[in-house]
């Protein structure tokens, strides 16, 4: 846990400096947002277009500026309210219609346009600004400006800066509502038209020492804008309509000669930018990104991240997609609720993306771990007890416990009887003895395995077997005593092969016993095994060594036999060391399967 607790911290710090693929993170995700809304065409603007059958019928672009008088007439007759020019006239016309190009404006109320640029320049125009607080060290700023011919601004009902502000992935989501070149602060293009339209002679700005706040036209309501001054603009508007009563936004739209510019909608020419920003101002609708939206996001991501972080510790690995999904959905939910009701931009995309890392990396981390547990088990298990049961314990690893713990158990023993004998003679081929020994163990192991038991482990010719762990098993004497039974079996069937083969025969003895011991990893810390230990152990290793002094192969305690008393028969009373009284034994009769 303190792995996922640590990449919350870090996903935390990384969004407070907000490196610019966060940003960009963010920028895409408020592109989303815009889109929910559905276009409604403008109740306020038409769009000119000077396209290519227009260069067609005028010639090339730039029109002498008696054109431009005549299309103010033209608009004035179809009933235009005002005509937005956001095309520059920095130099005079070079065919002398300066003068009835601004004598036409008397009859239209015309806005132009103007650029602030990055050469040292500064023969603007004066605007009135009323201002609260550090308002020039906040706004951004330009070396100068490129203004019109003088006749034309001063014919014009106002002028703006048409300036955008790209966002780091370049596209155009926000623009400036002032400028400041030199010491005079400079007003956007529709900002202007707003004013200019309204009739009031100046704005108003706030500003604080965390930046600007607000910018409003008397007139109009107050528009909140980011610390530089700057405001979104909803592009969920289309501008197709007739221009009779309408503000008409002009602009060049042939091939080669204006660029477009990037936006969340696409590419789109810069008086159609312009016409959205004066619809998103007129109508009020601007998104806005609150003061808090920063400490309330930063919370919600820390909030999510931990809950992430507890529930990948505590649930199992299948509740983890469900709470991730479940939690983004609501962060989701409640961003877009907030765009579509109020029109607040906060972000959910750097929260999703937290739980969905913090919740990756903890089941990651659990499936290591699971997978290490598994390789644990299989590596002390896979060779010592069946294939079943070695995959019982990698799909539930809470059946095991590794550590040492009290259970009752049956245990077998089982040993070659005559070893001495046999090996020497075949002291002269002492492979032909070692790939004996093994035929023999590999089959007894098979067999125990085969009913379920663990092989604690081989002591030369002798195998030491368990019932009972590492998983539970109630009927642990019933599978010994079957094991022991088909222990004889292999045996009558090995040592037919070996007639065969001209080999000598083998013989086993076996010695069963339960009862209680102690189960669990024993060793030193750098090296253990799984194993048991306990007087019942102890008994049925001396019970297999007894099987020499009878006529019987298999003996077992009365520990064991009492579990199934009718497989069994009684066969002596014996003393075995450390023990001060006798031991019934008994033997097998019929095993039932």
């Amino acid at each position: 846990m303190r792995l996922t607790l640590a990449l919350v911290v870090g996903l935390l710090f990384l969004r407070i400096w907000d490196p610019w693929p966060i940003e960009t993170l963010r920028l895409k995700y408020f592109d989303t947002l815009f889109s929910l809304k559905d276009a409604k065409p403008s109740e306020y603007l038409a769009i000119y277009d000077i396209d290519e059958e227009a260069l067609k019928k005028q010639g090339q672009w730039p029109w002498p500026r008696q054109d431009l008088a005549q299309l103010n007439q033209q608009l004035l007759e179809q009933g235009a309210s005002a005509v937005v020019y956001t095309v520059l006239f920095p130099e005079p016309d070079r065919f002398d219609g300066d003068a009835e190009f601004a004598n036409s404006m008397a009859g239209l109320p015309t806005f132009l346009s103007a650029v602030a640029i990055q050469e040292e320049r500064q023969q603007g125009w004066h605007t009135g600004v009323a201002m609260m607080g550090p308002v020039k060290d906040k706004v951004l700023r330009y070396p100068g400006i490129l203004p019109n011919v003088s006749i034309l601004q001063e014919a014009a009902v106002g002028t703006g800066i048409v300036n955008s502000s790209p966002e780091v992935d370049g596209l155009v989501r926000r623009v400036p509502m002032l400028l400041r070149v030199g010491e005079e602060l400079y007003p956007a293009l529709g900002l202007d038209v707003l004013r200019g339209l309204a009739g009031d002679p100046s704005y108003q700005v706030k500003a604080s020492e965390a930046g600007v706040q607000a910018v409003r036209v008397p007139s109009f309501n107050t528009i909140e804008t980011d610390s530089v001054g700057r405001v979104w603009i909803d592009w969920n508007t289309t501008f197709e309509a007739p221009v009779e009563g309408r503000i008409v936004f002009v602009g060049v739209t042939a091939a080669g000669i204006s660029p477009m510019v990037p936006t969340p909608i696409g590419l789109m020419h810069p008086h159609r930018i312009q016409a959205a920003l004066f619809e998103t101002l007129i109508q009020g609708t601007a998104p806005v990104r609150p003061d808090w939206a920063v400490a309330g996001e930063l919370l919600v991501i820390l909030v999510l991240g931990v809950l992430v972080a507890v529930i990948t510790r505590f649930f199992s690995v299948p509740w983890v997609p469900v709470w991730v999904g479940g939690g983004s959905l609501i962060a989701a939910s409640a961003s877009v609720w907030g765009y579509v009701r109020f029109g607040l931009l906060l972000d959910a995309a750097v929260p999703v993306l937290t739980m969905l890392t913090v919740g990756g990396a903890g089941v990651a981390k659990r499936m290591v771990a699971e997978y290490r547990l598994k390789l644990q088990i299989r590596g002390q298990f896979g060779t010592y007890v069946s294939p079943d049961l070695v995959k019982q314990l990698e799909n539930d690893p809470s059946l095991l416990r590794l550590g040492g713990e009290t259970k009752t158990m049956t245990f077998l023993f089982s040993d070659i009887v005559g070893f001495t004998p046999i090996s020497e003679k075949l002291q002269d081929d002492p492979q032909k003895l070692v790939d004996l020994i093994n035929r023999l163990l590999t089959q007894l192991t098979d067999c125990v395995l085969r009913h379920g038991g663990t092989v604690d482990k081989f002591m030369g010719d002798c195998i030491m077997a368990f019932w009972g762990a590492p998983l539970d098993c109630e009927d642990h004497a019933e599978r010994a005593m079957k094991t022991a039974r088909d222990m004889l079996l292999i045996l009558d069937d090995l040592n037919a092969q070996l007639d065969e083969e001209n080999l000598p025969h083998l013989n086993i003895g076996v010695g069963i016993n339960s009862g209680q011991c102690v189960v669990g990893n024993m060793g030193s810390q750098s090296r253990f095994d799984y194993s048991v230990l306990g007087d019942a152990v102890n008994v049925a290793s001396r019970l297999e060594g007894q099987t020499r002094n009878y006529e019987e192969w298999i003996l077992m305690g009365e520990s064991t036999v009492q579990y199934k008393p009718e497989w069994t028969k009684y066969v002596d009373s014996i003393q075995v060391k450390g023990k001060s009284e006798p031991l019934k034994v008994y033997t097998l009769t019929n095993v039932a399967d």
